[in-house]
C-alpha cells in the first residue's frame, strides 16, 4: 500500500476541535501544534443581508447567482452534496428507522434481558442521531417537537424493523454503513461515524446473546473497508494535521503492545481451551501493534519498539477481577482505534476501523455499559474510568 506523500498533509491555519463543526458533539481542545483541517463541503450559506435586497444589487460573488431586484427571490443553484453529506445523511436515515422501531419494541420485549437491551439503544440512538444534525436540521426537529400535541402518537417511520429479527439485521447495517463512511469522509467526520459503528457492534452483539438464537452478522474485515462511493469532483479530501495522525499512531502501537503482554500473561495463568483462546488474542494484539509498526515506518511517524515486560494492574492475576481488567484494557483500544480512523490517511484507515469493530464486539460480554458515542464523549459507566 503506498505511503502518503508529504502534499497530503495540508498547510492550515490552527484548529480548535477534533470534530466537524456540523456535528453536535464536541471533540477536546486540541494543542498549539495543531492546525485546522479544510473541509470537504459547506453545509451552510452564506447570508446576503437584507439591504443589498432592499436596493436590488448585484452579488457576483455565488456561483449560481443572478442579479438581485425588489420582490424577486434570488436565483441559487446550491452545488451538488459532498461526500460527507451523502453519507451522514443515509446515517441520519437509518438512525431514525432504527429509533422508531426501538421505540415501538421496547414495551414489547420477549424477555427481560432483551428489554434491558432494548432500552439502551432507546437511550443511545437519538444522541447519535442528533449528533449527526446540522444546526439547521437540529432547528427544525426542535420546532417539528414544539408542534406536536402531548400525547400525539408520532408518524410511522418507513424502513423501521418491525421485530427483534429485523432490528438485528438493521443495526449490523448501520454498523457496516458507519464502517464504509469512515473509510471515504474527511477526518473530521471520520471519528464520529465510526465511533456510531462500533456501538452499533457492540448493541447487535448484545442483543443477539439476549435474544438466544440467531447470530450475530459478520462485521467487515479490513481489506473489505474500500471506498464504495465517488468522491464529487468539487470535494476535497480532508485529513487531520500530521501531529494528530503521529500522536494516534504512537499510542495504538503501545497499547496493542501492552494488551499482547497481558493476556499472554492470564493465559499462563489458565489452562485448557481458555489459555487456547487468550493465547490466540494475545497474538492477534501483536500482530496489529506489528501491522502498525509497520505503517508507522512507512508514513515516517513514530516506531514503537515492544518491551519484553509491562507493568501490570495489581489486580491482574486476581481471578475474580480478570474479566474487569481485560475490559478496560479493551475499553482503552477501542478510543485509541477510533481516534486512528479519525486522524490517519484515507488508504490508513481500515486497520483501525476494523479493530474498533472487533474490540466493540469483544467488549460485549464485560461490561453492560458503553458510551453512544465511543471516544466522543465521557461516560462514567465505562470500565476506563474506574
Amino acid at each position: 500500500m503506498p505511503a502518503p506523500t508529504p502534499a497530503s498533509w495540508p498547510a492550515a491555519p490552527r484548529r480548535r476541535s477534533v470534530l466537524h463543526p456540523e456535528v453536535g458533539l464536541p471533540g477536546p481542545d486540541a494543542s498549539p501544534r495543531r492546525r485546522e483541517l479544510p473541509r470537504r463541503a459547506a453545509l451552510h450559506l452564506t447570508a446576503i443581508g437584507p439591504a443589498a435586497i432592499a436596493f436590488g444589487l448585484t452579488t457576483t460573488g455565488l456561483s449560481g447567482c443572478g442579479p438581485l431586484r425588489v420582490g424577486q427571490p434570488p436565483t441559487y443553484t446550491p452545488p451538488p452534496p459532498g461526500i460527507d453529506d451523502l453519507y451522514r445523511t443515509d446515517l441520519v436515515t437509518a438512525l431514525a428507522q432504527l429509533e422508531a422501531g426501538v421505540r415501538t419494541l421496547v414495551g414489547a420485549a420477549a424477555s427481560p434481558e432483551v428489554g434491558a437491551e432494548l432500552a439502551r439503544l432507546h437511550a443511545a440512538l437519538p444522541v447519535q442521531r442528533q449528533a449527526l444534525l446540522t444546526g439547521a436540521e437540529a432547528e427544525q426537529e426542535q420546532e417539528r417537537a414544539l408542534d406536536t400535541t402531548p400525547g400525539q402518537t408520532p408518524d410511522p417511520t418507513p424502513g423501521a424493523p418491525a421485530d427483534v429479527t429485523d432490528l438485528v439485521t438493521q443495526l449490523a447495517g448501520v454498523r457496516d454503513l458507519g464502517a464504509q463512511a469512515a473509510r471515504q469522509v474527511s477526518g473530521l467526520l471520520a471519528r464520529p461515524v465510526c465511533a456510531i459503528s462500533a456501538y452499533a457492534a457492540w448493541a447487535v452483539t448484545r442483543l443477539v446473546t439476549a435474544v438466544g438464537t440467531g447470530a450475530v452478522p459478520p462485521p467487515p474485515a479490513a481489506e473489505e473497508i474500500v471506498p464504495t462511493r465517488e468522491v464529487p469532483s468539487q470535494d476535497p479530501p480532508s485529513i487531520a494535521a500530521r501531529v494528530d495522525y503521529d500522536g494516534a499512531l504512537e499510542r495504538t502501537q503501545t497499547d496493542e503492545w501492552y494488551t499482547g503482554y497481558l493476556l499472554e500473561v492470564l493465559a499462563a495463568q489458565s489452562e485448557g481451551d481458555e489459555r487456547k483462546s487468550l493465547m490466540t488474542r494475545s497474538e492477534a494484539h501483536r500482530t496489529l501493534a506489528t501491522q502498525l509498526r509497520t505503517i508507522a515506518t512507512d508514513d515516517g511517524g513514530p516506531v514503537v519498539v515492544r518491551e519484553a515486560v509491562y507493568a501490570l494492574p495489581e489486580n491482574a492475576l486476581d481471578p475474580t477481577g480478570r474479566d474487569r481488567v481485560i475490559g478496560t484494557t479493551l475499553s482503552t483500544l477501542l478510543v485509541d482505534h477510533i481516534a486512528l480512523a479519525g486522524f490517519a490517511p484515507f488508504e490508513r484507515r481500515p486497520l483501525p476501523i476494523a479493530a474498533a469493530l472487533t474490540l466493540a464486539a469483544q467488549l460485549a460480554p464485560l461490561t453492560d455499559a458503553l458510551s453512544a458515542m465511543p471516544s466522543m464523549e465521557p461516560d462514567p459507566n465505562d470500565l476506563s474510568n474506574d
